[in-house]
């Protein structure tokens, strides 16, 4: 990967400001002088927070179904588990009218 030009690729006018800072840092002996606005800040939307809550609250829940995997793995193999359409079309309508509301 060539370095030599990396600022490249900047948008116009960053790419200057860049220069700028540069030339102004090397007059004041090393020092770096940053011309940005000082009160940039972050925020956290409220779905963020809701997000980190059911990914903590997802953790602690301890989930085994070993044993009805087990048994399905078992009916499928002895060609006895039956597929209930009506039941995956009413769960995914679910999953659809759940998702719609985010």
């Amino acid at each position: 990967m060539d370095i030599k030009n990396l600022n490249l690729n900047v948008p116009s006018g960053r790419a200057e400001s860049l220069k700028a800072q540069d030339k102004t840092g090397a007059q004041n002996n090393g020092s770096t002088v940053t011309n940005g606005p000082a009160d940039d800040k972050v925020t956290l939307t409220g779905m963020l927070v809701q997000v980190r809550e059911l990914e903590q609250k997802a953790e602690k829940v301890n989930v085994d179904n070993g044993d009805r995997i087990a048994a399905l793995k078992a009916s499928i193999q002895d060609g006895s588990y039956r597929i209930n359409p009506e039941r995956i079309a009413e769960k995914l309508i679910q999953s659809e009218v759940l998702f719609s509301n985010i």
